[in-house]
């Protein structure tokens, strides 16, 4: 069976709530530790059942009975943590964005191959069943040659009064904060994903209304050969994650594209053609199904070629675009 002893470094909200269960549903191996470099790693541990709590990464890095580890530190940490996993012999799971920019990929693929480990980027939606439905739809001709592809994930993010003296993180711009990075690397990874190529033109728009300077609502426009690409993303509005991919003969929309588990893990997808219109439902454990990838990676000795081949598109993607963007207020 495709299992690994998994370390957890950041004792963070999304590895209880959505990785840690997911492992234990997809019998993906046993979560052996955890750490923090905030104090919490105690009592996240006793709540989850974990044998092993570190008040420091290293130590963590330093337990031989961690083979693999998921990060789920801020956007900012994820570099030099990946590297400082690899360089100790530990497979790593980060969480997306991987890396803020090319130079810290480099860096990332670098100390990988030194250190021999799979290194993936966590981008659970791309293992939801809808969407090899969707690339099926794309490739069998039912829509036609590819025109457009829109996309979209916004959400609501409660700013602390600048009285309270307390930044999120999403919004630090040390951190990696923005939601560029933060929400609109979906899109855009989806994007990679659907053409199998880097853009030949972006042009980017920011709203920057937040004291610390980062966008807070982005939108892009992309071209790639003949396809046209756009997406918008904030942390202003209730949750969107929909997406939409007109063809010559007909289009598909997904309407939680990004988090279907939102939704029990059903995805919707609605295909209308001149054939007439038609709902499709794939169901799938998108995080589960994260895990059991990750742990055949692990198991099999290397990485997938279309997943780290879609993460490098979208890394410089997101680069050119953060570069072209202009702030409107």
């Amino acid at each position: 069976m495709n299992q690994t002893s998994w370390g957890i470094i950041g004792a963070a909200r999304i590895a209880r709530e959505q990785v840690i269960p997911a492992i234990a549903r997809a019998e993906a191996g046993e979560v052996v530790a955890v750490s923090s470099a905030s104090g919490k790693a105690g009592q996240y541990a006793e709540e989850l059942g974990i044998a092993r709590a570190y008040d420091s990464h290293d130590d963590l890095l330093a337990d031989p009975q961690v083979e693999s580890v998921y990060i789920a530190l801020p956007n900012g940490h994820h570099a030099e943590w990946i590297r400082r996993a690899a360089r100790a012999g530990k497979h790593v799971l980060c969480e997306k964005p991987l890396v803020l920019g090319p130079a810290e990929l480099e860096l990332v693929e670098e100390a990988a191959t030194a250190g021999n480990v799979v290194v993936a980027e966590a981008f659970m939606y791309r293992y939801h069943p809808q969407l090899e439905a969707l690339r099926d739809l794309l490739a069998d001709g039912t829509l036609g040659d590819p025109v457009a592809i829109e996309a979209r994930l916004h959400f609501g993010l409660e700013r602390a009064p600048e009285s309270a003296g307390a930044t999120d993180i999403r919004l630090d711009p040390a951190l990696g904060g923005g939601s560029l990075l933060d929400v609109g690397c979906y899109p855009v990874d989806l994007f990679g994903l659907l053409t199998d190529a880097e853009p030949d033109e972006v042009m980017g728009t920011a709203v920057r209304d937040h004291p610390e300077g980062v966008d807070t609502r982005f939108a892009g426009t992309l071209r790639y050969g003949d396809v046209l690409a756009s997406f918008d993303c904030s942390f202003d509005s209730p949750f969107r994650g929909s997406a939409t991919i007109l063809g010559a003969r007909g289009s598909v929309t997904l309407s939680d594209v990004f988090r279907a588990d939102r939704m029990g893990g059903v995805g919707a997808m609605v295909v209308e053609t001149e054939a007439g219109t038609r709902e499709m439902a794939p169901t799938g454990d998108q995080y589960a199904a994260q895990a059991t990838a990750f742990a055949r990676q692990v198991r099999t000795g290397h990485g997938d070629d279309g997943p780290w081949r879609w993460t490098t598109y979208a890394c410089r993607t997101l680069d050119r675009l953060a570069a072209a963007a202009t702030p409107a207020h």
